[in-house]
């Protein structure tokens, strides 16, 4: 599999395509797994956002903690890095903005809400493969020791 780091845009086809078909620029439909790869390789905090989503609906600050949990502080984002990402996930339609609320006690009106859609559920699958091939292909160059069994 080849991953190209830059990003195309994909355009519509103005010589009788059908509309809402994705074009590359050269006119050809665009495939939904060339849709998806096109967002690979993800950065690392790109994919611990949609990681901390997959499992369901959070704000800002639940999704630094959710990470910071989840890798025993190995990764920490900053504010800054959370939500310049949070906005070029929502504009590529990897998340979106929950319109669900939780209970006024348990709320406050300045949190946005997040949720991982179909399409961002899909380039993290990609992404994860993406990496688990690469970790094999280490393993196989004897990079990494066999992991411990429990």
């Amino acid at each position: 599999m080849d991953y190209n780091v830059s990003r195309y845009s994909l355009l519509t086809n103005d010589r009788g395509g059908l509309p809402g078909i994705a074009m590359d620029p050269r006119g050809e439909r665009v495939t939904k797994k060339r849709e998806t790869e096109s967002f690979l390789p993800l950065t690392p905090a790109m994919f611990h956002i949609l990681l901390a989503l997959a499992d369901g609906e959070k704000h800002g600050y639940a999704i630094l903690k959710e990470v910071a949990r989840r890798t025993e502080d190995k990764v920490r984002l900053s504010a800054g890095t959370l939500y310049g990402n949070l906005a070029r996930l929502e504009s590529a339609g990897l998340i979106a903005e929950s319109s669900r609320r939780p209970e006024l006690v348990l709320d406050d009106e300045r949190r946005r809400y997040y949720l991982l859609t179909e399409f961002g559920r899909e380039v993290a699958v990609a992404e994860a493969e993406r990496m688990e091939e690469a970790l094999g292909q280490a393993r196989a160059k004897k990079l990494f020791r066999k992991p411990k069994l429990a």
